[in-house]
């Protein structure tokens, strides 16, 4: 009975949270964005939002800290259970995970429903080559010997650029935000590229979520 009891109050309890967050929301789409990282990625995330003045009942950003397919996964129950989201979008790097085509294909086959969408934001080799881009443009392939991070390779390269970067340090996106639109193109030009290439190494879509949050309140 009181373990009954405990339950009902938890969702009770939710299901209060749940109403105050929608009727806080602005009058733009509500966002889930699930990062594969837990630091780097959500750190960059929650900057932009603040630069951007974001609600944060609008975008929510959560780190999930394990593999692709587990950040898609989660991204889809998060939804089921809440369902308040316009748009989801799972970031998440190639580098060498096993299931990362397994997470592109179950996010071409999910359907949420009520006019919802889901959004793979996957970076190869990392998301480190997103922050490259504010930089340089460069469509050489970056790899490394078995047993090795290819992102590692990929850190190298920026801290030609940022060199004292590390990975889920603070300020990532105040300290470049500056190149935002110079990062933008150059990854539209990597996007292009790849579109009459044999390979996505590098490349990144985070650019697409970037720009669409940039203009989220217009």
């Amino acid at each position: 009975m009181g373990t009954d009891n405990l339950f009902h109050k938890k969702k009770v309890r939710k299901a209060e949270s749940l109403r105050r967050r929608r009727a806080m929301k602005a009058p733009y789409d509500a966002i889930l964005i699930v990062c594969e990282g837990e630091k780097t990625e959500p750190t960059y995330f929650n900057e932009l939002k603040k630069a951007f003045r974001l609600s944060n009942a609008n975008v929510r950003i959560c780190g999930r800290g394990s593999d692709p397919l587990s950040v898609v996964n989660f991204a889809i129950e998060t939804f089921r259970q809440e369902s308040e989201f316009d748009r989801v979008y799972c970031v998440f790097d190639r580098d060498r995970h096993a299931r990362y085509n397994e997470a592109l294909d179950t996010v071409r086959r999910t359907r949420l429903g009520k006019g919802s969408k889901i959004f793979a934001i996957p970076s190869v080799p990392c998301f480190e080559f997103w922050l490259l881009l504010h930089f340089i443009y460069t469509t050489r392939p970056f790899d490394a010997p078995p047993g090795d991070s290819i992102c590692s390779k990929v850190i190298k390269e920026l801290k030609n650029y940022l060199p004292a970067y590390q990975k889920g340090e603070q300020d990532i996106f105040n300290n470049i935000h500056d190149s935002l639109d110079t990062a933008i193109a150059n990854a539209y030009r990597v996007e292009q590229f790849h579109q009459i290439s044999n390979t996505d190494n590098p490349s990144t879509l985070v650019h697409s979520l970037v720009d669409y949050l940039r203009n989220l309140k217009k």
